[in-house]
């Protein structure tokens, strides 16, 4: 079969045989929800099986053999057919001493092939009866076919890795039953097989999976934080926030680089500002919105498709420091871009290092967002003062706007008005909130 040829190829001369097969084993237990222990046993034509390694309660027993003519594990690598046990202690084609002393009351035995020849078998076993079931078989069944290949080979997993990201076609047809026969669904599949080839690319598609299902399931929500002039307490702008409702619990900042990581973060962070922009036309006729994006996102030709379908005169894009900017250059004509809609350009986080100063020297943003740092105790840091100070004259010179990020406290808020800030934003004016929650307090 060209596709087992393919797969061998890809993972011949990657890692220890021995180490994949405890993949193999410890993830099969996984899997299997009954599953309390798991043995992968080789035959070498001879009249045992040797057990190689074992996962869960069972892994203690590699380097045992076991003989073939009295045991379902034998009967299975003979006819090369799943064979089930649902009850050891009643079963006349076990070995009934072997099961007793690995402590196997019920048991799966799957037989692993290499083309047409079979080589070993995995043994799926619980210590209770009938852990299993016939939706069991037709996962392993499914599971066979690339466990196999997988056992009989070793190595090179940077294609393999690829292809399961890819959900490559030549890996499709040795999980289509699986797909269709059990709610485990392809991505199941994927993790299943990429924690057996790559731990390292499992996490990676854990990680892309928990992306996706909060962009398709509505695993997101927005919330609105106001933007107020200190002078008088008019709200003058809303801050879009977003918050995710899915597991894991964690703050949206670790969402996002999640998301960067595995290649969804401009997809997370338009969707995000889709989701803000469909708000708009609820806030005040006055204010503005205030959308989060980082560079690579702020150079999507998506992002000026999405400010005109709203109101872009009312519309500020806070450029958030995620990563290191290489090219001001190109970032300068993408923020053309999006000013060429009417939206304004924020920098967030000013104060918090060089690179938000780099910002401002070279993109000339209409708002500068004093970061937290800068403002947290402000009130008794005679430092904080100072550089405060010197960015409000820089802002005046400029012509940009200063806003104060993180005021919680009133003496903070009364030295910020002492050193000529206009505008700020915190839990001490107001904390982010549902938007019906802002309305029906007067925004």
């Amino acid at each position: 079969m060209e596709d087992q040829t393919r797969i061998t190829e890809a993972v011949r001369q990657a890692a220890d045989p021995l180490q994949v097969m405890h993949r193999v084993a410890d993830q099969t237990c996984a899997l299997i929800q009954g599953a309390e222990g798991t043995l992968i046993a080789l035959w070498d034509d001879g009249d045992v099986l040797t057990y190689v390694c074992g996962s869960g309660y069972l892994e203690a027993f590699a380097g045992l053999t076991l003989d073939i003519s009295a045991s379902l594990a034998g009967q299975a690598l003979l006819s090369g057919a799943i064979l089930r046990s649902d009850d050891t202690g009643a079963d006349p084609r076990v070995d009934a001493e072997e099961c007793r002393r690995f402590g196997m009351r019920s048991m799966l035995c799957v037989p692993l092939m290499r083309g047409r020849r079979t080589f070993g078998v995995m043994i799926v076993a619980a210590r209770r009866a009938a852990a299993f079931d016939t939706a069991d078989e037709l996962i392993l069944r499914s599971l066979a076919e690339f466990v196999g290949v997988v056992v009989s080979a070793a190595s090179d997993l940077d294609r393999i890795t690829a292809a399961l990201l890819a959900d490559d076609s030549e890996i499709a047809q040795l999980t289509g039953d699986l797909e269709r026969r059990r709610e485990i669904g392809p991505d199941g599949t994927r993790l299943f097989m990429a924690n057996v080839l790559s731990p390292d690319t499992a996490g990676d598609l854990a990680a892309r999976r928990r992306i996706e299902q909060a962009l398709t399931t509505n695993g997101f929500g927005i919330v609105f934080q106001p933007i107020v002039d200190l002078q008088d307490g008019r709200r003058v702008a809303f801050e879009a926030l977003t918050r995710f409702t899915g597991e894991p619990n964690r703050p949206p900042n670790l969402w996002f680089e999640e998301a960067h990581a595995v290649g969804l973060g401009e997809q997370l962070e338009l969707a995000a500002v889709e989701r803000a922009l469909s708000h708009q036309s609820r806030l005040p006729p006055e204010s503005q919105l205030a959308v989060n994006v980082g560079p690579l996102t702020m150079s999507s030709v998506a992002l000026p498709e999405l400010l005109r379908r709203a109101d872009p005169a009312r519309i500020v894009v806070e450029l958030t420091e995620q990563a290191e900017v290489r090219d001001y250059a190109a970032l300068n004509q993408a923020i053309t871009a999006v000013r060429s809609t009417g939206a304004r350009l924020a920098v967030d986080d000013t104060g918090a290092g060089v690179s938000s100063l780099a910002h401002i020297l070279k993109l000339a943003p209409d708002w500068i967002k004093l970061d937290r740092a800068l403002t947290t105790g402000v009130d008794r840091d005679p430092v904080r003062r100072a550089l405060s100070s010197s960015l409000v004259s820089f802002a005046d010179e400029t012509g940009s706007r200063i806003v104060a990020e993180g005021i919680e406290t009133a003496g903070e808020l009364e030295v910020l008005r002492a050193l000529g800030i206009r505008y700020g934003q915190g839990f001490y004016l107001k904390p982010p909130c549902p938007l019906d929650a802002l309305l029906d307090a007067g925004a």
